[in-house]
């Protein structure tokens, strides 16, 4: 949850000579239970209570702080303008309604920038409540458009700003450098914790040679890798504030072998030191299947996969660029010494449920544990467009299961459960409820029907599904 990009913003502008503060509205670990909005109604007989190992989330919760709080903060600080951070297109609504509570109390200028405005540029821009959007990389364009409120530069010369001049629309030409450019490096104040130890988030890498027919991130981001001895300045930085884990959110990292064989020495030196290693966002098996011994000793503690699909004529049709062979050969070499988690696409175009059943069984009996994403659409993105973005962007989420109908909704929620049992059963065979659980879950699938474990111990029935899944 660390605002990595809000932190580059926040350095690039400081270093410009603005006063800058930033809010992170999630740093409070605050999670509150709402009313479930009615466009989510149908969803309620997956999402409810269940005090199984194969339950699913349940209703429908606020994560961080109050939009109240936020503009408390704005309000009793006098700030010159507000910039907010828009990722995810079916979140973007959210933010549309916190500029609007920031406008009815204060007169001042907002901002809206990330991706979900990278996607949806001109439809955002004929709707939104924020005085100006951004497109491209916020730390170019904030400092420069902190210039042009001051009066000090033009709003034609901030890259990537989406403003209105004598009522029209202008969309300047957009700033795609990488994050890191000006050689920066953001300071931290406030580190979270991934199993019991400090983490930070770096990145090595910008955009990513794959072109994936489900991703937008080579759309907007050329490919650029940052310079070595910037890298070991930045871990050298993070070691000396406490940092124990540095999660690296690069989209293709270790795709330049020459790059790689450098990087690996930085962090297999930065390891002795005390740091270790993840890659939450993905890593490609191709890239890594040459280095897996060494990423081991490198200290990544655990190693998130990205498979999608097994199917090799379907990973073929996406253009991805390996399949459960690379796989395996990594699991092979790295001899259990570092988790491993593989992740999948359930309902992707062109696939069978039964078939990604399969692959779970098969990763379980590995001893590795499955992931599933359930297929989400990303406006902006060709294939999705094609199979049709809704009007309402909340329902972009992968939660919604939207692209399904109500039989295959059930079946994908289903296979989630199966994932959540067998990612359970990795950890818990010897536990003394272990045979109870099995039993339930069995019996389950044989009649189609879930089992829900109630918080008095009780099993009650839950939703129906009409996949004949074999187990």
């Amino acid at each position: 949850m660390e605002p990595l990009g809000l932190l580059y913003i926040r350095e690039a502008s400081a270093k410009a000579g603005h006063d800058v503060a930033l809010y992170d509205a999630t740093l409070s670990g605050k999670v509150k239970r709402v009313v479930t909005p009615p466009e989510f109604a149908y969803l309620d007989k997956f999402y409810e209570e269940d005090c199984s190992p194969f339950s699913l989330h349940n209703g429908y919760k606020r994560l961080g702080d109050s939009f109240s709080k936020i503009v408390d903060f704005i309000k009793e600080n006098n700030f010159d303008f507000v910039a907010l951070s828009s990722l995810f297109s079916p979140y973007h609504p959210d933010v549309e309604l916190l500029a609007a509570e920031i406008k009815k109390v204060i007169n001042i200028p907002v901002v809206i920038g990330g991706t979900a405005v990278n996607a949806q540029k001109k439809k955002i821009a004929e709707t939104t409540n924020a005085d100006y959007l951004n497109c491209g990389n916020g730390a170019v364009t904030l400092p420069l458009l902190a210039d042009a409120i001051a009066g000090k530069i033009s709003f034609e010369k901030v890259p990537g700003l989406i403003w209105k001049k004598d009522g029209v629309t202008i969309f300047n030409e957009p700033s795609f450098e990488p994050a890191w450019c000006g050689d920066l490096i953001p300071k931290r104040e406030n580190l979270r914790y991934f199993r019991k130890k400090k983490i930070a988030k770096m990145i090595f890498s910008a955009g990513c040679r794959n072109r994936c027919a489900f991703c937008s991130i080579h759309r907007d981001n050329r490919l650029a890798f940052r310079e070595i001895p910037h890298i070991k300045k930045e871990l050298e930085y993070l070691l000396s504030i406490g940092a124990e884990v540095v999660d690296i959110e690069d989209d293709d990292i270790f795709s330049n072998g020459e790059y790689t064989t450098q990087l690996l020495d930085i962090l297999e030196e930065m390891h002795e030191k005390g740091l270790s290693f993840t890659a939450m966002n993905g890593l490609t098996a191709r890239n890594i299947l040459p280095y897996s011994e060494r990423l081991v000793t490198s200290g990544f503690i655990k190693l998130d996969l990205s498979l999608v699909s097994a199917e090799k004529n379907v990973a073929k049709g996406l253009h991805r660029p390996h399949g459960i062979n690379e796989i395996e050969e990594i699991i092979r070499r790295t001899e259990g010494k570092t988790e491993i988690e593989v992740f999948l696409i359930p309902g992707l175009p062109g696939t069978e449920l039964q078939d990604t059943c399969d692959t779970l069984l098969h990763l379980n009996k590995l001893c590795v544990k499955g992931g599933l994403s359930p297929l989400y659409l990303v406006p902006g993105v060709p294939m999705f467009e094609e199979m049709g973005i809704p009007e309402n962007v909340r329902l972009c989420r992968g939660s919604a299961l939207y692209p399904f109908d109500d039989e295959k909704r059930a079946n994908v929620a289903s296979l989630l459960k199966i994932s959540r049992f067998l990612n359970y059963s990795l950890d818990h065979k010897n536990d003394e409820n272990y045979p109870e659980i099995l039993n339930y879950f069995n019996e389950s699938l044989r009649r189609k029907r879930w089992f829900k474990l109630g918080k008095d111990g009780i099993w009650r029935d839950s939703f129906k599904f009409s996949e004949d899944f074999v187990i």
